[in-house]
């Protein structure tokens, strides 16, 4: 079972046959090796051989123990089926949640908030079925997809969901990987906003003249609280009106990072 985390020069296919072809064959050790600029990790279990693929690094160790722990986990969890392998790798997909918990796609700060995408904003391919949405894992990530509303943060979806840390962060990865959500950083009471496009006629009609005194106050230097005092509206409000024009394009966050995706 291989798992690419982007496009490569290599053919991971053929590094793995190689390496295979040296362990059984020549029947000796093979700890590592550079192909075509990438270092190839490997470490041997009692059944597999794992295989990490990894750009030029320059310590090998974490990736080494990161990888052993994923051989031991998987060969603990699956050890009576792989005494009686059939040949057939598809009951071990599920076991992608538990590589992905230990490399995610990208790292996650936990104060992110995922937004779920429409389709029609779910470029370039409209919310791919994620692969390895299977058995227990599917269920998992349906979970997390219910604590998405565009308010929590990654550790307010931690807690309430009950899973463990790590967990969510790969699935999060997952998710915004298939393109089925957007990561934004949080509206807070402290936030700075500034206007970046004028107000569509659409917002305006729904929130009326009162969002365009809250976009003509988000000047870079009052806070959303200040801002919420001196237009006598609850600051729930305020932030929430922060966030569908962020999401509009209409504001960003003051701090020159231009739209608010990290």
């Amino acid at each position: 079972m291989g798992i690419p985390y982007r496009e490569m020069s290599v053919d991971p296919d053929l590094v793995a046959s190689f390496v295979l072809a040296v362990i059984i064959f020549e029947n000796r050790q093979l700890r590592t090796f550079v192909k075509e600029g990438y270092r190839v990790i490997i470490e041997e279990g009692e059944y597999i051989v794992g295989l990490l693929i990894v750009d030029k690094i320059d310590e090998e160790r974490p990736y080494r123990a990161a990888l052993r722990r994923i051989i031991d986990t998987f060969e603990d969890r699956y050890r009576p089926q792989l005494q009686n392998w059939s040949g057939d790798i598809r009951p071990f997909r599920e076991f992608a949640l538990f590589i992905f918990s230990v490399f995610p796609y990208r790292d996650m700060d936990l104060n992110l908030v995922p937004i779920a995408l429409d389709r029609s904003e779910a470029t370039p391919d409209h919310r791919t079925k994620i692969p390895w949405a299977v058995g227990e894992s599917d269920k998992k990530i349906e979970l997390v997809k219910e604590f998405i509303n565009g308010k929590r943060t990654i550790a307010d979806i931690v807690e309430a969901s009950g899973l463990d840390e790590a967990e969510v962060i790969a699935i999060v990865s997952m998710l915004e990987q298939y393109h089925w959500i957007t990561l934004t950083r949080p509206v807070l009471d402290d936030s700075r906003l500034v206007k970046q496009m004028e107000v569509p006629t659409l917002l305006t009609g729904v929130y009326g003249d009162a969002i365009l005194k809250l976009v003509d106050l988000c000047d870079g230097t009052r806070t959303l609280a200040e801002i919420s005092r001196e237009l006598e509206v609850g600051i729930d409000v305020v932030k929430t009106l922060a966030r569908n024009l962020i999401n509009a394009g209409v504001l960003r966050f003051s701090d020159g990072q231009g739209a608010d995706r990290e």
